[in-house]
């Protein structure tokens, strides 16, 4: 979910305004550094030959990098309990240098950054075809972290490496927070992987939506964690943040560039409240502290990045029209990984007839207002000639018979779904349109959600509108006249695990009222690669939720699904096209609670 384009920058540009902000801005100077003088040795592949430390004073240090040395460096610390963070450039430079000392264990992290990196495109999520390609992005901040331990006069260690040093954890995975900067600024962040956060902004207008970052989870000791998130795709800056979870406070630091391309460098600190805890699946026994997260991925700063945009490449209305030629429509098979033999039964209404009429039609974002054809049947008469086909038309019109899947995820719920063959826009050009109903004949109301490809951002991405309305036919309870279906935040908080199969798994945190996330499981069952997008929620009934995201700027297919919380069971669909044709096809999984976070407080407001 990309909806802000950022400007890539040159080095050039982000060399001189990250020199211009050489020395973070701080609340007040700290000078409990000040005169220590010490060495810092590391553990690992790429750690530093040499660094050493000489803090002059509450603003100044000097230090030695290999065979550099420098004096008079400007530098920021902050001080929460026995953790000093202290954080400094290398001059001449955008790279830096970030410490997390521990001053009772005399234990560091450090994290060394720098700015830059060359991305691959024109390949895929799988490495299996090769990229084309690259291009660069000079505002990214990359990370390369070290564990290891502070050497100085009269300290714990002469020179050996300590029996502990400072691990990754999953100590922390499945932790939702509020955290209230001295800034201003107040975030909602979901930890539903041991590689990823979410984050969602509560008093940003521009920033409601569900982002995901890679991230980092360090374990210093029970009582105090160092999370770091890197804005890839989002303006490329760091956020590295110390835990203190017996008091429920933090410090940090940011580094990067704003969305007007303004260096940001500062130390801040930050209240933390518990909003909820989801489960985390691995074997219970295991702390997260024996491996790296994502092991596979190799070379200094090597970390999880999911970068969609450059495996699914923009389509044109020409590219649309021609690649919806070759059409997949419940084939039950293709490239969609998330079809599975974990969906609900199908349901075979043959032989039934029945009219659905909708008189509310929304949609679900104001920014999405755009996307409603102008064109957009709402009215439909419907008889199921067969097990898969089933034929429509406008009231008086002719009619199509059209491929079909019905479901009946909770009783007397018709949830189904085809292809509006033939329909067009006002001027013409095919809309290539899809609609999925729930018609429940308990109680004679309707919900259609009307989805084809072209978004208020892409002319291939499937956008939606939603018409509520009524059902009439045999056996059908009357409509009452004052009720619909509509839109709802019963979900928002809840986090669920969800099996498609037995090779294809993930975790929803539905984390506002308009957006969400999943995570992908790795091969331990920690939450590994996450994404997130806009979506949204319809309450049919207390056992039915209709659940519709599209995963935007990336391969653009609406996912729209049913969910009994009693049955904890979902089937639905999947509809969407890319340059190999359009494809309409069934999905569904087996739900497994793993907590509810306490926030739809902070959206009421």
């Amino acid at each position: 979910m990309f909806f802000k384009t950022f400007n890539p920058m040159t080095a050039e540009e982000v060399d001189k305004k990250i020199a211009a902000k050489a020395k973070a801005r701080a609340d007040k100077a700290v000078d409990c550094a000040k005169g220590k003088k010490f060495s810092l040795k590391f553990d690992g592949e790429f750690a530093p030959s040499r660094l050493e430390y000489d803090i002059a004073d509450e603003s100044t240090l000097g230090f030695s990098e290999g065979e550099a040395a420098y004096s008079g460096v400007p530098y920021s610390a902050a001080r929460l309990g026995k953790i000093l963070l202290i954080t400094h450039l290398v001059p001449g430079t955008s790279r830096g240098w970030h410490i997390v000392f521990d001053t009772e264990t005399e234990l560091v992290t450090a994290f060394e950054t720098w700015f830059g990196i060359s991305i691959p495109v024109g390949g895929d999520l799988f490495g299996m075809k090769p990229p084309t390609g690259t291009r660069e992005v000079p505002r990214e901040i990359q990370r390369h972290y070290h564990f290891g331990w502070a050497v100085f006069e009269g300290g714990k260690h002469a020179g050996s490496k300590p029996e502990k040093l400072h691990t990754t954890t999953n100590r922390l995975e499945g932790r939702g927070l509020r955290w209230t900067y001295s800034r201003g600024r107040e975030y909602l962040t979901y930890f539903p992987s041991v590689v990823c956060s979410t984050t969602v902004a509560l008093n940003d207008p521009q920033d409601t939506v569900t982002v995901t970052y890679p991230s980092d989870y360090i374990r210093i000791d029970d009582e105090y964690f160092i999370y770091a998130k890197w804005g890839v795709e989002f303006g490329g800056e760091m956020w590295l943040e110390v835990l203190d979870l017996f008091d429920m406070k933090s410090i940090g630091v940011l580094l990067g560039f704003g969305g007007d391309d303004e260096a940001l460098y500062e130390i801040h600190s930050a209240g933390l409240e518990v909003t909820g805890d989801a489960a985390h699946l691995e074997t219970i026994t295991v702390n997260g502290d024996k491996a790296p997260p994502m092991a596979a991925l190799s070379g200094k700063g090597a970390r999880y990045a999911y970068r969609p945009k450059d495996f699914d490449p923009p389509m044109t209305r020409a590219e649309v029209e021609e690649a919806a030629k070759t059409q997949r429509i419940f084939d039950f098979g293709g490239p969609n990984i998330m079809m599975s033999g974990n969906t609900l039964e199908f349901k075979y209404p043959v032989g039934k007839k029945f009219s659905l009429s909708y008189d509310h039609v929304r949609t679900p974002y104001p920014w999405s207002s755009a996307n409603t054809p102008d064109v957009l049947p709402r009215e439909y008469e419907y008889e199921f000639i067969s097990k898969d086909t089933l034929k429509w038309r406008a009231p008086g019109g002719t009619w199509r018979e059209e491929k079909y899947v019905c479901f009946e995820p909770a009783k007397d719920i018709y949830f189904f779904s085809h292809m509006l063959t033939g329909t067009k826009y006002a001027d013409g050009r095919d809309q290539f349109a899809n609609v999925t109903h729930a018609a429940d004949f308990s109680t004679g109301l309707a919900t259609c959600v009307y989805a084809h490809p072209g978004s208020w951002i892409s002319e291939w991405e499937i956008s939606a509108t939603c018409l509520f309305g009524t059902a009439k036919g045999e056996g059908i309870a009357p409509a009452p006249f004052s009720k619909r279906h509509g839109f709802t935040t019963d979900l928002v908080g809840k986090s669920i695990a969800w099996a498609y199969s037995d090779t294809m798994s993930s975790i929803h945190v539905y984390s506002s009222p308009e957006s969400y996330s999943w995570t992908i499981f790795q091969d331990d069952n920690s939450g590994g690669a996450t994404w997130s997008s806009p979506c949204f929620y319809i309450k049919l009934r207390d056992d039915a939720y209709l659940f519709q995201w599209v995963e935007e700027n990336c391969n653009g297919s609406q996912g729209l699904v049913c969910f009994n919380p009693r049955i904890m069971h979902d089937g639905g669909f999947f509809f969407g096209i890319n340059h190999t044709g359009l494809s309409l096809n069934i999905t569904g999984a087996y739900a497994r609670l793993l907590g509810t976070f306490e926030i739809k407080k902070y959206f009421d407001k």
